[in-house]
């Protein structure tokens, strides 16, 4: 194999802990996984998704040229494992194919997964975050879905278009078994959020195994890309950050301005208003969309070999 073409892929889902072990896989002595300092490149680096341009992906947010692609893992040297972790390849139906025909049949695929229903809102919340999605609602961005399906009621200048249907992501066990379908079992590890959480180190440990590289490595292993409630102008902010982050000179004048006075704004925003996105789910919604997805995670379980009927159940906190 080419040296400088990646060997692993972390196909995501996103929310699902996928950047924590990104960022933990780097430390690993006998892994590559490209990384930029540079917050403006950071993302590119990281999660290129070259394989995924079946998703409606603008160009500003993935790499679409071979050489740039390549480009990436100049400096791994010789690594063992040389990776990427594009968080949206599981959604995507031409990346298993594309990806073992680019890394050949003996490249090893990591998929992480939680309850589809708190992904969903997890995930439309991240959205928001990073201005994808225009809905602030999550039951009304749901309603939207069949509209989106038939390519309308999409946001306008988001660069995630093709990843607004939250059900059909939340699909799990279709993207799981193209991925089966296209590698074998043997060659595709799939983690649960909860185990990471719950033991990172023996979870660790089980990846490391799956990669074929030492098992004796103790990373620092934390929490990433959490984001608390989001203000009811958070939306218009991000619109703004992004054409002012456009510009090389305005993006220049941006560091001459201190962050106080934005972090006062919020806190009195989120005080006085009511917020665009609090990360809760309505428990008359999460009721109902756990019983939609009872079939989805019972087949899902199938497909794992795993007890999972504890994501039929209401959360402790929303009982009642």
């Amino acid at each position: 194999m080419h040296p400088l073409r990646p060997n692993f892929f972390i196909v995501g889902a996103p929310k699902c802990g996928t950047t924590a072990l990104y960022h933990a896989l780097r430390q690993h002595p006998e892994v590559f996984l490209p990384h930029s300092g540079n917050p403006g490149s950071y993302w590119l680096y990281k999660e290129p998704m070259f394989f995924s341009d079946d998703l409606g992906i603008e160009e500003w947010i993935r790499i679409g040229r071979l050489e740039d692609y390549l480009a990436l893992f100049a400096g791994a040297g010789n690594a063992r494992r040389v990776g990427e972790a594009s968080a949206l390849y599981l959604f995507s139906r031409n990346a298993p194919e594309r990806i073992r025909d680019f890394a050949g049949d003996d490249c090893r695929i990591i998929i992480m997964l939680r309850p589809p229903v708190d992904w969903m809102r997890s995930w439309h919340h991240d959205c928001l975050r990073y201005a994808h999605e225009s809905i602030g609602d999550f039951g009304k961005a749901l309603a939207a879905e069949p509209s989106r399906e038939q390519g309308t009621a999409l946001p306008a200048h988001f660069g995630f278009k093709g990843c607004l249907c939250y059900r059909k992501a939340a699909r799990f066990s279709d993207h799981v078994k193209r991925y089966l379908d296209v590698f074998g079992r043997e060659r595709v590890h799939i983690v649960l959020m909860e185990d990471l959480n719950r033991e990172p180190a023996r979870v660790l440990r089980e990846i490391a195994g799956f990669l074929g590289i030492s098992t004796a490595f103790s990373p620092d292993i934390a929490r990433q890309n959490d984001s608390s409630a989001l203000c009811l102008t958070h939306l218009w902010e991000a619109r703004l950050s992004r054409k002012l982050h456009g510009s090389p000179f305005l993006d220049r004048m941006l560091d001459f301005f201190p962050s106080a006075p934005a972090r006062l704004y919020h806190r009195a925003a989120l005080r006085l208003l009511p917020p665009l996105s609090d990360k809760k789910l309505e428990p008359a919604l999460h009721r109902r969309l756990i019983g939609e997805f009872r079939p989805e995670v019972d087949k899902l379980a199938d497909l794992l070999g795993r007890d999972l009927s504890h994501w039929n159940e209401m959360p402790m906190r929303q009982l009642g």
